[in-house]
């Protein structure tokens, strides 16, 4: 689960440990990762932690070994770590739009190959990608954003068609706004609208639901 240090994918984390289901937390920020491994220890014994940028090759391919280590494998992934930079495209650095592009898209890239060929060799597995209306839309200030969700859904459905033949559903879930701390780019419009946003708990349960309800299909987008 990656990005899992907080919202959607802390959430999606702590409702899958609730599920009996074996967990590693994932994210960037150590503390944020602790804390989450200690808010689910108290009711699941089933988890770990593991720092990680999940947009570099190395740290990936690391941190699968480690949950091949604990857990045997990997069964369900959950590809969630974003961030996002509220800028028009003439004041986006280079180094603004590659981290969003890495931390958004390249990430979903490195895991799903990591995992892919264990996953291959059982004959099962389910990848879900966070993607986003802006996935499907674009949307002025967003463009490096929209870029990198455009991107994962094509890369869903181009993934969808390769292991198809292999047991393995690979889907997208595409949220509205969400209210989270990645709202706080823009305070005051969080403040005035998040009432009207969705909840992380509310889409955790619809991956958590995709993860295991056999109606969602290999290469399926769902909006929520």
């Amino acid at each position: 689960m990656t990005g899992s240090g907080r919202g959607i994918g802390k959430e999606t984390a702590v409702l899958l440990a609730k599920k009996g289901i074996n967990v590693v937390v994932c994210a960037r920020n150590s503390r944020e990762v602790n804390e989450t491994v200690s808010e689910i220890r108290q009711f699941h014994s089933g988890v770990i932690g593991i720092a990680c940028d999940v947009g570099v090759a190395a740290q990936v391919n690391g941190l699968v070994k480690k949950t091949a280590e604990h857990f045997g494998g990997v069964d369900i992934l959950v590809n969630n770590a974003a961030v996002l930079y509220l800028k028009q495209l003439v004041n986006t650095t280079e180094g603004e739009w590659d981290e969003t592009i890495a931390s958004n898209l390249k990430s979903a890239f490195l895991c799903s190959k990591a995992v892919l060929p264990d996953m291959k060799r059982k004959n099962s597995g389910t990848i879900i990608n966070v993607s986003s209306v802006a996935g499907k839309t674009g949307y002025a200030n967003l463009s490096a954003y929209c870029a990198s969700k455009f991107g994962m859904m094509g890369m869903t459905e181009s993934l969808a068609w390769e292991i198809a033949g292999n047991n393995i559903r690979v889907m997208s879930i595409c949220p509205g706004e969400v209210d989270t701390d990645m709202q706080d780019v823009d305070p005051a419009y969080r403040k005035e609208n998040a009432g009207e946003m969705l909840k992380p708990e509310q889409v955790a349960e619809k991956i958590v639901e995709m993860a295991f309800d056999r109606k969602y299909r290999n290469g399926q987008s769902v909006d929520i």
